[in-house]
């Protein structure tokens, strides 16, 4: 039998039975895996105080007829209860784990830390619509589909507020007025946003102030959805 030491976040939690859990995790080695736990659901099982969504644990696990186990837990913290004070954050908080274990499924240490800062900014003073608009542009940012927009994905031509035409899904980028006479309800400061949000650090987040974000986090979610 192969133990393994890893790092890793629960992102749901699902009953098994009357007695048993299963909680799914995403690894900072391994990605994305269910974890099985044996009598989880009792109040004497060692580990359920890992068990709820928002939770990180670093430990020691073996895997079994294609099911991972925990041996022992060296470390652990539970976010969920500090973000439960606040609505808003507890709605956001679950809206980036079921992103998260919608679209992310392979080992990638950038996103495992993504995620994991995430969650502890998601306990500071922030705003949480920019929050998730800015974790959405990092995610897609680190999966290797940020759109262009710096130039024309047709032509190639630089972009500025003059000749912004729309910025495209399909096509993974912004378009040109010379290339297409469709209108975006995104303006060239929409665009600006995005180039900001791609780069910006947790601690400054709170700097970018955004008339609205409604289009821009429904435009991540479509790209994302489309392009992931």
């Amino acid at each position: 039998m192969e133990f393994v030491k890893d790092e890793g976040i629960v992102l749901r939690k699902s009953l098994a039975g009357d007695y048993d859990l299963s909680i799914t995790v995403y690894f900072r080695k391994y990605g994305k895996e269910n974890i099985y736990i044996p009598k989880g659901q009792l109040l004497k099982s060692p580990f359920l105080h890992v068990t709820e969504p928002f939770s990180w644990f670093y430990g020691v696990y073996f895997k079994r007829k294609e099911k991972f186990f925990i041996k022992e837990l060296d470390r652990s913290k539970s976010l969920g209860l500090e973000i439960a004070k606040d609505i808003n954050k507890l709605k956001t908080g679950f809206e980036i784990l079921n992103i998260f274990n919608k679209y992310v499924i392979f080992p990638d240490e950038k996103v495992f830390i993504l995620l994991k800062k995430s969650l502890y900014y998601l306990t500071t003073d922030i705003d949480t619509d920019l929050f998730r608009l800015n974790f959405l542009a990092k995610l897609i940012y680190l999966s290797g589909i940020y759109p262009e927009l710096n130039q024309c994905v047709r032509c190639s031509t630089k972009i500025n507020k003059y000749n912004y035409g729309f910025l495209s899904t399909n096509e993974g980028g912004v378009v040109c007025k010379k290339c297409t006479k469709k209108r975006d309800n995104l303006t060239y400061q929409d665009i600006v946003t995005l180039k900001l949000l791609k780069d910006i650090r947790f601690q400054s987040l709170n700097k970018l102030k955004l008339v609205s974000t409604p289009k821009l986090e429904n435009f991540l979610k479509d790209y994302l959805s489309k392009n992931l």
